[in-house]
Parts: C-alpha cells; sequence; structure tokens
C-alpha cells in the first residue's frame, strides 16, 4: 500500500467538504487534488474515533436550520483544532467564531 500523508489544509477541505456531503468519499475526494476516493475512505475511519465527525454533522445541519435555537460549536470547534485549524473570537454575535485555515499546504502539525 501507498502512503499518501494528508496535509492539515487537506484535512480542513476533507471536513468541510464532509459536512456538506456526509460519506460521499468520491464527492470529498473530488475537491481534493491529490486524494482518491479510496484515501478519503481511509482518512475517516483511521480519524472517526479522535475526530466527532457526527456531532460536528449534527451541529451543522442545526445551524443551517436556524431556528433562532442557540446550536453548540463543541463538536464542531474539536473536529476542526483535530484537522489543524485555528479558532479565533468572530467580530459579532452572528458569527461568534473565526476559523482561520493554516496559512499554507505544508502544515503538518496533526497526529492524523
Amino acid at each position: 500500500s501507498h502512503i499518501n500523508i494528508w496535509s492539515d489544509m487537506e484535512k480542513c477541505i476533507f471536513l468541510d467538504r464532509f459536512l456538506h456531503h456526509p460519506k460521499d468519499f468520491r464527492k470529498v475526494a473530488s475537491f481534493l487534488r491529490y486524494k482518491t476516493t479510496k484515501d478519503c475512505i481511509e482518512f475517516y475511519y483511521n480519524s472517526k474515533k479522535s475526530v466527532p465527525y457526527k456531532h460536528a454533522l449534527k451541529e451543522f445541519l442545526l445551524r443551517k436550520k436556524r431556528r433562532g435555537d442557540v446550536v453548540s460549536w463543541d463538536a464542531t470547534i474539536q473536529s476542526c483544532l483535530a484537522m489543524g485549524a485555528t479558532i479565533k473570537a468572530g467580530s459579532s454575535p452572528e458569527k461568534p467564531l473565526k476559523f482561520v485555515l493554516p496559512e499554507h499546504d505544508y502544515t503538518y502539525h496533526t497526529r492524523h
């Protein structure tokens, strides 16, 4: 088997696309230049013990509905930090958090 190490930027793209296309790994892979569908499937199953994908997806879907309810960001924050993103305070109550991607695609700080 070949080793195809994931950069933190690729992990952030994976998480974002996974939230938009849950478990549609072919679609997720289409946004990643150097990753195949198989790479995405392997990454998901190798990282799901430490990345709360299901809870982050639930939060994401609840935020999309936006019924005025306060939706937790806990699993989303945990997932993003696991992927190498940085989280800062947002600019307003409507945008409480700012998620910052790694500056370049040569960041490999995370452990997956």
